[in-house]
């Protein structure tokens, strides 16, 4: 450290000690220079010299004591005028600027201009600077503010394409999961068609010559046809034999009746003859004795024949039976031999067929392995995208968190105008007045800090909840709040929730009793609730800074900006103030 900076530290530490030893540094030579010609006078004085001389000493010592005193008359002079040129600007400037210090970085306020000279530049100079910055910082909090509305428009859509991802994702995979079985049962299909095709080919000649042994089995049975056509006919031709057979046989029987009775009557005409027709009576029983044999031997060829006749009856019957299975199998065959021939046909036109489905298979095999492939890339790209969503939320987050806290360091800078300063300090006022209701209640034996929830109404959305000062808190502050909408009617919403998000009153024109329509309950009724799900308003409710300002999408679907500021009863965190609007309120450019 030098010499002149310890001099400086200890001895000139301040503008006034350094213009007053400026001052004195300068009077100095004058004063020494008046003091030693009075010392020298003085000497002259004492020596006799004549009386006009000594005359002249004492006008030049009241000359000197008068330089002396003009002297010391124009450093106190000039030390008070140069106070007034430099320090009066000065302690101007400095309370401004202690002002931008100690009052949260108000800069609103201009430098005065009370020289013509490089102080008054300077202050000139400030001013533009200070209303430059004015600009950045007004700029910067419509950026700001543009960046929030956009962070959290983008974090909408992302939280839409992270749904939509996971959707995607999970219909990736059992995309995947099909294109696998697909895989497999295509290769199985393939495989099976394969040996399919094979075996119809090995087939195929078998079926061929079980086509040409059906074809001479076909002539075999058109052969036994023409046998038993020809056996039937044979048949007929016996039945006929037998027909005249029988009338043969029943003419022989009359004619042995007749003989029998020509016998008879032999026997009776010899009877009557006496002894000379006794030979003759022995023929005639001889006749009547074969006359009867010949009647039994007709009868029992007659009984053979009707016999016979009954199992030609059959046997024709059964010809004729047979020769309709024949003809029925005959024409059974002929039909199974046409139907092989057919099938041959079929069976050759489908192993072509196979043939072709088999290649087509191997084709489509190896086309859906390719496409299985894909399918894998796009379940991993899908997994990717989705990890990719995650982190973009994360990042989203990140960011919104970085504008709320660039949004928190701009707003200490009062710059005297815009919609921003205007609700930045009707928030803090707001606050102040609540605060003041709230340490009226608590002093009236009110536990403002209860949170014993009691639900009003169990199994109905949405949830309403009641502590023991809420009847109390909405008769006091409903119409306090009410005012703050009057005071700025661009305000959505401007009122106080407690640590927990709970809200004891609203809006009169949004407390309107329960409809049973959840949809309209939700915008019309939104009086004892806890708003407390969303990390926004968790954060609203627990931030310790001196606001909080947010961009959050509300639970009524709205994008809207939500500025928040402590509000404490007898020293303790009670909750915030919430105050909701749209964000081209903050856009708005004076």
């Amino acid at each position: 450290m030098s010499l002149y900076d310890v001099v400086e530290r200890n001895c000139f530490f301040t503008l006034t000690r350094k213009i007053v030893g400026n001052v004195l540094f300068l009077s100095f030579p004058t004063v020494l220079l008046c003091v030693c010609i009075g010392y020298f006078i003085a000497e002259l004085q004492v020596q006799s010299l004549p009386a006009d001389v000594l005359k002249q000493l004492d006008n030049m010592m009241l000359i000197t004591w008068g330089v002396v005193a003009l002297t010391v008359t124009i450093a106190l002079f000039s030390v008070f005028f140069m106070r007034h040129l430099f320090l009066r600007p000065i302690k101007e400037m400095i309370v401004v600027l202690s002002a931008i210090r100690n009052q949260d970085g108000d800069i609103s306020a201009r430098l005065p201009a009370f020289t013509h000279d490089e102080i008054s530049q300077m202050a000139s100079d400030y001013n533009g600077f200070s209303d430059s910055l004015k600009r950045i910082i007004s700029n910067t909090r419509y950026k700001s503010v543009n960046v929030a509305l956009s962070a959290t428009r983008l974090q909408q859509v992302l939280l839409s394409a992270y749904e939509a991802t996971s959707v995607q994702q999970a219909q990736a995979q059992q995309v995947l999961e099909s294109s696998r079985e697909s895989t497999i049962a295509i290769d199985e299909v393939a495989k099976n068609t394969l040996n399919i095709s094979e075996f119809t080919s090995s087939n195929l000649e078998e079926i061929r010559q079980s086509s040409a042994e059906l074809a001479k089995v076909l002539d075999q049975v058109h052969s036994i046809t023409e046998l038993s056509q020809g056996f039937q006919s044979t048949l007929q031709q016996l039945d006929s034999s037998s027909n005249n057979i029988t009338e043969i046989l029943v003419m022989v029987k009359q004619f042995s009746e007749q003989t029998n009775l020509l016998a008879l009557n032999a026997s009776i005409e010899a009877a009557r003859a006496g002894e000379a027709g006794r030979g003759f009576a022995v023929v005639a029983d001889e006749v009547r004795g074969l006359s009867l044999q010949v009647n039994q031997a007709t009868d029992a060829i007659d009984e053979n024949i009707s016999q016979m006749a009954r199992l030609m009856g059959q046997t024709q019957k059964g010809a004729e039976d047979i020769l309709e299975n024949i003809e029925h199998a005959e024409s059974f065959i002929g039909n199974t031999s046409e139907h092989f021939n057919r099938l041959v046909n079929d069976f050759e036109e489908v192993n072509g067929q196979l043939g072709s489905i088999s290649s087509s298979l191997d084709q489509l095999s190896y086309a859906n392995r390719e496409a299985h492939e894909h399918v894998e890339t796009i379940a991993a790209v899908s997994d990717d995208i989705r990890n990719g969503m995650e982190s973009s939320k994360v990042y989203s987050g990140d960011l919104e968190s970085a504008t709320e806290d660039t949004q928190e360091l701009l707003s200490r800078f009062k710059i005297g105008y815009g919609s921003f300063e205007t609700i930045i300090e009707a928030g803090r006022r707001w606050t102040n007045e609540m605060q003041v209701a709230l340490e009226a209640m608590a002093a009236q034996g009110l536990n403002v800090f209860d949170q014993k929830y009691v639900r009003l109404n169990e199994g109905q959305e949405p949830a309403k909840f009641d502590l023991s000062y809420t009847s109390a808190y909405e008769k006091r502050l409903q119409p306090l709040m009410d005012g703050f909408l009057e005071e700025l009617p661009d305000i959505i919403y401007a009122i106080g929730v407690n640590s927990r998000g709970y809200a004891p009153a609203h809006h009169a024109k949004v407390s309107k009793p329960l409809s049973g329509n959840f949809d309209t309950d939700n915008v019309l009724s939104r009086q004892r609730r806890i708003f407390f799900s969303s990390r926004a308003e968790q954060r609203r409710a627990t931030h310790n800074s001196n606001f909080l300002l947010q961009t959050f999408i509300r639970d009524t679907g709205e994008v809207l900006n939500d500025l928040s500021f402590p509000v404490y009863v007898q020293g303790k965190r009670w909750g915030s103030l919430i105050m909701g609007f749209n964000a081209e309120l903050l856009l708005e450019r004076e």
